[in-house]
């Protein structure tokens, strides 16, 4: 899927107005649960070094992410290994469904556990394991967050989603098992630097923004701002107070 992705930190007071222009154009996600909403939790990888977290900090024009996401609450969600790249401002994902029992030993390359995902899985799940193994990756962060999503049923493609209660904790093995004493939340006002809490708006299209979404944001008057959950929760997790490099990055060398 190729397709531009639009990020806004708005403030908490302004998801009615959006909610109500979106709804004139679009549906709730149909995973939502009762309340509208759904969790995410992605294991997030990186090298020893934290390339991947420096190209995003340094916004290198062709950069990418691996992770390994699930849904909480699900008892049949499967584990989607991802891949997100962005070339400039165009985003490139592709995902692998990966049964939950597969996910760990797709990852080793095991040539049953590849065999057993059906063709479209396969092919997927090797455009994933090409840079895993390349550039000897392993896990850093699970980030875990509330998304509140909106299919447009104007468009071939376009989403509107907020994101909320997002929270971070180290991982150093492969599993996306949560410690709930240990999540860190990183949407707090001293995470973000804003003076009252923030949201994490989305807005995903392909080609160019739909009409709807261009006027709303003239109208409130957003302000696009890059905000990256995986760096948000490397500096979280492991960095230092007054510092503003990962930790284990120096220990790393």
């Amino acid at each position: 899927m190729e397709r531009y992705e639009y990020k806004y930190l708005i403030p908490d007071r302004l998801i009615p107005a959006i909610r109500a222009t979106v709804q004139t154009t679009s549906r709730i996600d149909k995973y939502a649960g009762p309340d509208g909403t759904y969790r995410i939790r992605s294991l997030y990888f990186d090298t020893d070094r934290f390339d991947l977290y420096w190209a995003n900090e340094r916004e290198q024009g062709d950069r990418f992410k691996l992770r390994a996401r699930m849904y909480p609450g699900s008892t049949k969600s499967p584990v989607f290994l991802e891949v997100k790249r962005r070339r400039l401002d165009v985003i490139i994902k592709t995902r692998a469904a990966v049964p939950a029992d597969l996910w760990r030993d797709v990852l080793a390359g095991r040539e049953a556990a590849l065999a057993a995902l059906p063709p479209s899985a396969r092919k997927a799940a090797l455009r994933f394991l090409a840079p895993y193994h390349r550039h000897h990756i392993r896990p850093v962060v699970l980030v875990e967050y509330v998304r509140e999503a909106y299919i447009s049923e104007l468009e071939s493609y376009a989403r509107l989603t907020f994101d909320t209660k997002i929270t971070v904790q180290s991982r150093e093995t492969l599993d996306l098992e949560a410690d709930p004493r240990r999540w860190r939340p990183i949407d707090h006002t001293v995470q973000t630097r804003t003076a009252e809490p923030i949201t994490v708006l989305e807005l995903k299209f392909e080609r160019r923004p739909p009409a709807w979404m261009v006027a709303m944001v003239k109208r409130l008057e957003l302000v696009r701002y890059s905000f990256s959950k995986y760096c948000y929760g490397v500096n979280a997790e492991l960095t230092l107070p007054g510092e503003r490099s990962p930790r284990m990055l120096r220990r790393g060398g």
